[in-house]
């Protein structure tokens, strides 16, 4: 298989996956059950990537479910540069982060 067929290959499991009527873990899970069966020397990397991360401490000092965040700034739906203390002067706020359809590792 060449890369080319490699990565439509990547591409299509993740577009079939994404399409899915189910949990976004069910659809991580069931990309991952893909990718491993399909591509296991992509799959042995990212295992290696992740293991490298948790050894770094990667993620650690990230807020949990409940904690505080730590003051930022970050563009509105306008571009205008607003920070969470500007916010919360002003109401509650809740913080979501949303998945694009562009996977970074796939570019699918």
């Amino acid at each position: 298989m060449n890369a080319n067929n490699e990565r439509e290959t990547l591409d299509d499991a993740f577009g079939r996956v994404r399409d899915l009527d189910v949990s976004l873990r069910e659809q991580l899970r069931t990309f991952a059950e893909t990718v491993r069966r399909d591509r296991p020397e992509f799959a042995a990397a990212v295992d290696r990537l992740v293991t490298r991360l948790h050894q770094y401490g990667a993620g650690e000092s990230a807020p949990q479910i409940g904690e505080p965040m730590p003051p930022f700034v970050l563009p509105d739906e306008t571009g205008q540069m607003v920070s969470l203390d500007e916010l919360l002067n002003r109401r509650p706020v809740a913080v979501t982060f949303h998945r694009e359809h562009q996977c970074v590792g796939t570019g699918a």
